[in-house]
């Protein structure tokens, strides 16, 4: 029986999901039901007899495209135990689509085919390429094989100069820029003579491939005579024209997406392809889906309010037939101490009405919770944190409150053995020798360590210092920092400035104890989580980054 698309669908969406031919455009807002729309669509162009196989559907991960694949064939009643998804359409990501590709019609430069490298494998290239090239020896502070990837895995989805990419993102790294290029260009080259593509390289690999053999970009254009892209503000550059490419001969193509949702600039998306979608492609029919299904009309007045405001954009008004809900609260608090005060009032307020589970807290960076963590620890509020680590579980954090932990027991041998494990030819054994005679009072031994290690003197100095100053935890914490800010150099040369931050923000915290051993206790006594994301969150507030709260939903935020 054919679908009556009208009953299940509102008249945008309705719109979008019976739109065939040429460019297409939907611009879909927040919880405005794109993944049924996309789902009706796909149904309705293969109730119109369009061919399965001519169809390519290109989602960011493989899950969402066997979902709507899935969610299609259960609609055409197509039976889910015969196979995955809607029988004949192609769906998965860009790079997944590279790969099928790439392994049948090789690129340039890789006449015998290839294999692909996962991310360990890259990482041995750079550290053997950097070995035979002679960079960084006897350097501790060399940054790591995993960041110089990181870099230069940035430089080519953003497509930018590596230096501009330094420039902007890691200012302290300027000075191995040289080397940096130099392990670029090693880099692709070992890879190409042993016949090996990374992650990145499937993209770049079959634009190669389209622009080198027109026929092959014929090929796939005419098998492909439908395109859908979904988020397509999280595309990049590269994706972007291939795109393009691929919908050269018939410019049948669909994108899907909301520009006011690009929060993936840091990985290489350009919000730019969506916002420039209709000169790229002349003619191009712009769909909006407006009515949002997940949120009331006085959250939505807010946000078109805000929307409003945008230089750059489609113009949309979100609506909702829930006209009930409060307004939301804007509060300008006077520091992050008042902010997390509030937020811990407001938990404490909504416990009585939700349960922990449907409460949660975001925030922009991993470090800006810590107040709120500190808060919700001392309260004995137990929390699930997603999107950075908790800032107790932090190396450096763990490094600086060593320090202090030594100040309030000088008996602490685990703090102990903490503060002396950056010193060179030092470990847990010796590091117990060393404790010993601090103890005992051992001069003799001590002046012998002191003499073989010259790291050794400075720590016994400033945990002198720090013991017989009548200082508030604040103080003493900054003058530990202080101490400690060369070693977090050598130690974490690839991201010291961010760690950095990280430590002020743990002075903040400090501000608001008088007692030192008040302030490690509330530091510590933080309660182990499962390690299932699952498990954690069971019973327990979410503290989450926005971009890992993507696309999940809670009753009270």
């Amino acid at each position: 029986m054919p679908i009556d698309f009208s009953q299940h669908l509102n008249s945008a969406q309705l719109e979008a999901a019976t739109a065939m031919d040429g460019p297409i455009l939907v611009i879909a807002g927040a919880g405005s039901g794109k993944t049924r729309t996309i789902v009706y669509r796909l149904a309705y162009m293969v109730e119109q007899s369009v061919p399965p196989e001519s169809i390519l559907l290109m989602t960011f991960t493989r899950k969402a495209s066997q979902e709507m694949l899935h969610r299609a064939g259960l609609l055409l009643g197509q039976d889910p135990h015969a196979g995955p998804g809607l029988h004949g359409v192609q769906g998965g990501t860009f790079h997944s689509f590279a790969f099928q590709v790439l392994r049948r019609e090789p690129p340039p430069g890789y006449p015998s085919g290839f294999t692909i490298m996962d991310r360990s494998d890259a990482e041995g290239i750079i550290r053997d390429v950097k070995t035979s090239l002679g960079l960084g020896k006897g350097d501790r502070s060399y940054p790591k094989a995993r960041t110089v990837l990181e870099l230069i895995s940035k430089s080519r989805n953003k497509e930018m100069e590596l230096h501009d990419i330094l420039q902007n993102e890691a200012m302290h790294l300027l000075p191995y820029e040289d080397d940096f290029s130099q392990l670029m260009d090693a880099f692709t080259a070992r890879k190409k003579e042993h016949g090996l593509m990374d992650y990145d390289d499937l993209l770049f690999g079959l634009e190669e491939l389209f622009l080198a053999r027109p026929e092959v970009l014929a090929y796939y254009g005419d098998r492909f005579r439908y395109l859908m892209v979904d988020e397509y503000q999280d595309t990049n550059l590269i994706q972007a024209r291939l795109v393009k490419l691929l919908a050269l001969s018939h410019g049948n193509v669909m994108a899907v997406g909301d520009d006011a949702q690009s929060i993936y600039a840091f990985r290489g998306a350009n919000v730019r392809n969506i916002l420039d979608f209709p000169k790229i492609f002349e003619n191009t029919r712009i769909i909006k889906l407006e009515q949002n299904y997940r949120s009331t009309q006085p959250i939505l007045d807010l946000t078109n309010r805000i929307l409003a405001g945008s230089n750059a954009g489609y113009a949309k008004d979100l609506f909702s037939e829930r006209h009930d809900g409060s307004l939301p609260h804007l509060i300008k608090p006077l520091s992050d101490r008042s902010q997390a005060k509030h937020v811990t009032d407001k938990i404490l307020e909504l416990l009585k009405r939700y349960d922990p589970e449907d409460i949660a807290v975001l925030f922009r960076a991993g470090y800006q919770s810590f107040q709120v963590e500190t808060s919700l620890n001392r309260l004995g509020i137990r929390y699930a944190k997603f999107g950075g680590i908790k800032f107790t579980e932090a190396a450096h954090v763990k490094d600086v409150l060593a320090l202090l932990r030594l100040v309030a027991n000088p008996s602490d041998l685990p703090a102990w053995i903490r503060a002396t494990a950056h010193m060179p030819g030092v470990g847990p054994k010796t590091a117990v020798k060393i404790f010993d005679a601090l103890i005992d009072g051992n001069q003799q031994a001590i002046a012998k360590h002191c003499a073989k290690r010259p790291e050794l003197p400075p720590l016994i100095k400033v945990l002198d210092t720090l013991r017989g100053a009548s200082s508030s935890p604040a103080a003493l914490l900054e003058t530990g920092i202080d101490y400690y800010q060369p070693i977090l150099e050598t130690s974490y040369p690839d991201d010291h400035p961010r760690r950095r931050k990280e430590l002020d923000e743990l002075v903040s915290i400090a501000e608001t104890f008088a007692d030192l051993d008040m302030f490690l206790a509330n530091v510590s006594l933080d309660p182990p989580d499962s390690d299932s994301r699952g498990d954690a969150a069971k019973g327990a507030i979410t503290l989450s980054t926005v971009h890992s709260a993507k696309g999940l939903e809670w009753s009270a935020v």
